[in-house]
């Protein structure tokens, strides 16, 4: 049976005139347009869920200068004459020659810096360094990694010859932040803390710049560890010294006008010890007869006054209870001083412990501090116990720049002038309540 119309479209196929050969191409190419579009749509709805990119495709994207924003900068000298170190950044990043960026660091790779190079180990990128100028290091979020720690601020790198010197750049308060949770457990007490930041503070002061022993040789200003101050960067940071910081920002001790170095130590002895603190052994009977109280079993200190001293001292006999003045007791048990501290037990006497004229401290003993702070001492308090100046005060100040810009107002600090006795007799006077 023959198929005229299905033989003729055969053959037409199989030998096809002009129009039907361009109605074929036709059709292939919308073909390929079509299937073009549709991977183009694939791969741009990928790209909608894909993790956007950090990293710098250009230097002209850098839009962040080396350093971080510092009232105070302090440089520490994290790594000294080191024949290499290793380097990241979390946030995008750049190496800086002066202010120029010549090299961009990727969020999350590890670059190694040795022989006047930057190398990037995935890839191998790699920038040669001047070696006759400061290389600084700095991300958009001023975090950088550096030998197995996280720092705040930026890394200036100095070359002597084929070894080189790493140094943390950031501001003092930040710094501090490293500083104080390294130098004092971080779940001491609040106002030890406090004292501790302001003492921290005064050291790094202190040492800045030309009065650094560090800076004509090396370049930094300090050391982390106890040649100076611990500071072990973010890893120490802790919530509570971060509020001692803030809470005594800008604060420092004085001294003639003078940053004073606040020194401090740990624990050696006893709270008291090294600040020319005395003690003085008082009968029972003598202290019956100046109080008027008989049979007595307890001597405390019930008020301290703005310099840390006892205001007010309770006398519990058995039959009465006595307040007393503090300077009027002291004088007259002819003390030299109206500073008494403390009043122990010891058999049939009461040991007096009280703060001789003068200043034979040298400085914050933190075991100490932590001590006084836990029997409700404040920081200013427990710095008065510990620095004062060759007239017997303490002094404390804001360092320039943050009277008016720091949200903390130190307490006043009044030297309170206690009334003296006008009693003829030998006992004395009851202090009034507060």
């Amino acid at each position: 049976m023959a198929f005229p119309f299905r033989d003729s479209l055969i053959q037409s196929y199989k030998s096809p005139a002009s129009w039907q050969r361009s109605v074929f191409r036709i059709a292939a190419l919308l073909g390929i347009l079509l299937f073009t579009n549709y991977v183009l749509k694939l791969d741009a709805e990928a790209a909608k869920r894909a993790p956007a990119n950090t990293g710098y495709d250009s230097l002209s994207q850098v839009n962040f200068p080396p350093y971080p924003p510092m009232l105070y900068p302090v440089r520490v000298g994290i790594g000294n004459r080191k024949a290499s170190t290793r380097i990241a950044v979390w946030a995008p990043g750049a190496v800086f020659v002066d202010f120029t960026p010549i090299f961009a660091l990727q969020p999350g790779l590890v670059y190694q810096i040795a022989n006047g190079r930057i190398t990037e180990y995935a890839t191998g990128r790699s920038c040669a360094l001047p070696r006759d100028k400061r290389t600084r290091i700095a991300s958009r979020d001023y975090q950088i990694w550096c030998d197995s720690k996280w720092w705040r601020g930026s890394l200036e790198i100095i070359h002597f010859g084929n070894s080189l010197t790493v140094i943390n750049l950031l501001d003092l308060e930040n710094y501090l932040m490293g500083v104080v949770p390294s130098e004092m457990p971080s779940s001491w007490h609040l106002e030890a803390l406090k004292a501790q930041a302001v003492a921290a503070r005064s050291y790094a002061t202190a040492h800045l710049g030309p009065n650094s022993k560090w800076f004509k040789s090396e370049g930094y200003d300090v050391v982390p560890d106890v040649r100076d101050q611990a500071y072990k960067g973010r890893a120490a940071e802790a919530a509570s010294t971060d509020r001692a910081i803030r809470e005594t920002q800008g604060i420092i001790l004085k001294d003639s006008g003078r940053v004073k170095p606040g020194f401090y130590r740990a624990w050696v002895g006893d709270a008291y010890e090294n600040l020319n603190i005395r003690k003085k052994a008082v009968p029972t009977t003598t202290l019956e007869k100046l109080t008027g109280v008989q049979n007595i079993v307890g001597v405390t200190v019930k008020q301290w006054d703005a310099n840390a001293n006892a205001r007010s001292i309770q006398v519990m006999g058995a039959k009465k209870t006595q307040d007393v003045y503090g300077i009027e007791l002291a004088r007259r048990l002819g003390f030299d001083t109206a500073g008494i501290i403390d009043v122990v037990e010891s058999g049939p006497n009461w040991v007096f412990t009280y703060r001789g004229p003068g200043n034979g401290s040298r400085g914050l003993s933190q075991h100490g501090a932590d001590m006084l702070a836990s029997r409700g001492w404040n920081f200013e308090q427990i710095l008065r116990q510990y620095y004062q100046d060759k007239d017997g005060r303490l002094r404390l100040d804001y360092m320039d720049g943050y009277k008016a810009a720091s949200a903390f107002r130190q307490r006043p600090m009044p030297v309170q002038t206690q009334p003296t006795s006008t009693s003829t007799t030998d006992t004395i006077p009851q202090p009034q309540e507060e």
